[in-house]
């Protein structure tokens, strides 16, 4: 299946989003406090989300899936925990 360039794009966008994630463990791996690492790490983000040539809409559409789905699982990961 080929993508098609949005999609292309919009994946960059995800993928921006991990790179942040991982970027924020380094890091405070390298003795950062929450804040600064934080900081850079979302700095980071949002230069490669840039790049990825999407409108601010389709942008924040691709975050607030994210936010979503992350929701979603964290909240049945906690009924599951709690019905244990």
């Amino acid at each position: 299946m080929r993508l098609t360039e949005k999609e292309t794009k919009k994946r960059y966008v995800e993928g921006a989003i991990i790179s942040a994630l991982r970027l924020y463990r380094h890091w405070r791996k390298r003795g950062l406090t929450k804040r600064e690492a934080f900081e850079r790490a979302v700095k980071q983000a949002i230069g490669m989300i840039e790049v990825s040539e999407l409108d601010s809409d389709e942008i924040s559409e691709v975050l607030n899936d994210l936010v979503r789905i992350i929701n979603a699982v964290n909240a049945e990961l906690k009924k599951d925990k709690n019905s244990r």
